[in-house]
C-alpha cells in the first residue's frame, strides 16, 4: 500500500506520477521539501517507487491528504478539463478553509476562472499555475506562472522559487502574475501558442535550406549551431540542433530524415489562436502554425494532390544563407510581438495586472521558448510599459528594418518555387500591414454599408455615415 518514507507531515501533496508530476515531485523533494505522491494507477505506482527518491507514495487518497501538514497545499498534474473537476469535487470533501488547490496542467484559462470561483465559497484557495519545461524542466527547474490570490500564493512560494528554473544571472523564473487563476493558465497558453510559431518558423528555414539550398540534415544542422551563438539564441534552436544530428542506429541515417512528415498537437496552440480571435487581435503567425499541423496530418491526401499539381522550376532557385539567417530572426520577432499583443489585450478585457516585463523574464530560462532577446523583451516593456506593440520599441524596430528586406526576399523565393511558407509568410504579412498607414478596409466598409447600410467613418468629416448606394 502506502510508501511511507517520513513520519513527518508531508509539506506538499501532488496528485498524478506521470512524467511531469514524478519529476516536478521528484524537484521538490531535492530541495528538502517533503512530499506526498498520489496514483491510482498501478503500473505508475510501480514506477514511481522504483526509482531511489524520498517521495511518500499513496494510492489510498484519505491517507494522503491526512498526510499533509495544514494549511493543505496539493498539486494537481493531471490532464486537463473534466478530470480535474473531477479531482476537486471529491477533494473538497476533505479540505477546509485556507487549503489551497494548485491546478499544474495546461487548464483552459476560463475553467481556471470558474474552480477558483466555486472553490473560494468554501474558503478553499485556488492557484491557476503555468509550468513550462518539458519532462526535463519539471525535474530540473521549470519556468512558472502563477495566477491566484497573492497571499495564497506566498503560503507555496517558498517551494515554488526554489524548483524554478535560473537565469545564467541566477534570476529565478517563477513569478504571481496576478490575482486571478485564470492568469497563470492564460499565460502558459500564449507561449504555447508563440512555441508553435517559433517551431514552425525554424522547420520551414530547415525546408529551404534543403530545397533551396541543397543542405543535408547535418549541415543544416551545422549552420544552425553557428545562428545559436548569435541574437538567434534559444532552447528551440539548440534542440533543432539535436535533432538534425542524431543518426538512427539502424540506417545510420540522420533519424529526422526517416520521421513521417505529420505534426500531432494537443491543442494549447488552437486554444492561443482562438483566445486571440475573441479578443480581437490578430495573431497570424500562431493561427498559420496550427493550420500548418492540421494540413501536415493530411499526409495522404497531400501525396494525391501532389500527383495532379506540378511545382514551378525557376532558372534561378539559390537562397541566400545570410537572408535566411535574418529572415528567422524577423518572423521570430513578429510571431513573439503578436503572443505579447495578445497578452497585452487581455489586461484590457478582463482588467488584469500582468507584467508583461515580468513575463518575459519569466520566460527566459526553463521553458520551451527561452531566447536570448527575452531579455530585450524585458527591457522594452521595462521602457515602456504600455509598448503599444512590440515591433515599435527602437531595439526590435533597428533588427527588423535591417531584416524585413531579407524576410520579403526568402518569401518571395518561396512562392517562386512553389514551398510552403505558411508562417513566415504570415508574420511577414503581419508586419507589412501593421505598418501600412492606409488599407483597402475603406472598400470594406463600402461593401458592408452597400449591403447591410452598416455605416462608415470618413476622413474628410466627422462621425458616422451611411449612401445609398443605388442612387
Amino acid at each position: 500500500m502506502e510508501q511511507i518514507m517520513e513520519t513527518k507531515q508531508n509539506h506538499i501533496g501532488i496528485i498524478g506520477l506521470g512524467v511531469m508530476g514524478l519529476n516536478l515531485a521528484q524537484n521538490i523533494s531535492d530541495q528538502g521539501f517533503r512530499v506526498a505522491g498520489f496514483e491510482k494507477d498501478p503500473a505508475l505506482i510501480e514506477a514511481a517507487r522504483s526509482i531511489k527518491t524520498t517521495i511518500n507514495i499513496f494510492d489510498d487518497i484519505i491517507a494522503f491528504i491526512a498526510g499533509i501538514e495544514k494549511p493543505k497545499k496539493i498539486l494537481l498534474m493531471i490532464t486537463a478539463g473534466e478530470p480535474v473537476d473531477e479531482v476537486i469535487k471529491h477533494l473538497q470533501e476533505y479540505l477546509s478553509s485556507g487549503d489551497v488547490i494548485i491546478d499544474g496542467g495546461n487548464s483552459h484559462y476560463k475553467d481556471s476562472l470558474k474552480r477558483q470561483q466555486q472553490l473560494q465559497r468554501f474558503g478553499i484557495d485556488y492557484i491557476g499555475l503555468g509550468i513550462s519545461g518539458g519532462a526535463d524542466g519539471a525535474r530540473l527547474g521549470p519556468a512558472i506562472m502563477a495566477g491566484g490570490s497573492v497571499n495564497c500564493y506566498r503560503t507555496i512560494e517558498p517551494i515554488l522559487i526554489k524548483v524554478a528554473a535560473r537565469t545564467d544571472k541566477k534570476e529565478i523564473c517563477a513569478s504571481h502574475l496576478g490575482e486571478s487563476a485564470a492568469v497563470g493558465h492564460f499565460v502558459k497558453m500564449i507561449h504555447n501558442g508563440i512555441e508553435y510559431a517559433d517551431m514552425q518558423i525554424i522547420s520551414e528555414t530547415y525546408d529551404f535550406l534543403s530545397k533551396g539550398m541543397g543542405y543535408s540534415e547535418l549541415e543544416t544542422a551545422k549552420v544552425f549551431r553557428q545562428w545559436s551563438c548569435s541574437e538567434l539564441s534559444s532552447f528551440l534552436i539548440d534542440i533543432s540542433v539535436s535533432v538534425l544530428e542524431y543518426l538512427d542506429k539502424d540506417t545510420k541515417q540522420p533519424l529526422v530524415s526517416l520521421i513521417l512528415d505529420r505534426a500531432e498537437q494537443k491543442g494549447t496552440g488552437r486554444l492561443a489562436a482562438i483566445a486571440a480571435l475573441e479578443l480581437g487581435v490578430a495573431a497570424p503567425s500562431i493561427s498559420e502554425s496550427v493550420s500548418a499541423r492540421i494540413l501536415s496530418s493530411k499526409k495522404q491526401e497531400r501525396v494525391s494532390s501532389s500527383k495532379i499539381y506540378k511545382k514551378p522550376e525557376p532558372k534561378h532557385p539559390y537562397l541566400d544563407i545570410l537572408d535566411m539567417k535574418k529572415a528567422l530572426l524577423a518572423a521570430k520577432i513578429s510571431a513573439y510581438a503578436q503572443g505579447f499583443d495578445i497578452l497585452s489585450a487581455a489586461n484590457k478585457e478582463f482588467d488584469w495586472d500582468m507584467n508583461l516585463a515580468d513575463i518575459a523574464k519569466n520566460w527566459r530560462a526553463g521553458c520551451i521558448i527561452r531566447a536570448r532577446f527575452l531579455d530585450e523583451v524585458a527591457e522594452a516593456f521595462i521602457t515602456e510599459a504600455k509598448l503599444a506593440n512590440l515591433i515599435m520599441a527602437p531595439h526590435f524596430s533597428s533588427i527588423l528594418k535591417d531584416s524585413i528586406p531579407s524576410l520579403r526576399r526568402v518569401v518571395k523565393w518561396a512562392i517562386t518555387r512553389g514551398i510552403p511558407s505558411p508562417v513566415l509568410s504570415a508574420s511577414l504579412s503581419y508586419f507589412e500591414t501593421y505598418t501600412s498607414p492606409n488599407l483597402p478596409a475603406n472598400l470594406i466598409q463600402g461593401q458592408r454599408d452597400y449591403f447591410g447600410s452598416h455605416g462608415f467613418e470618413r476622413i474628410d468629416k466627422s462621425g458616422f455615415h451611411t449612401s445609398d448606394w443605388n442612387q
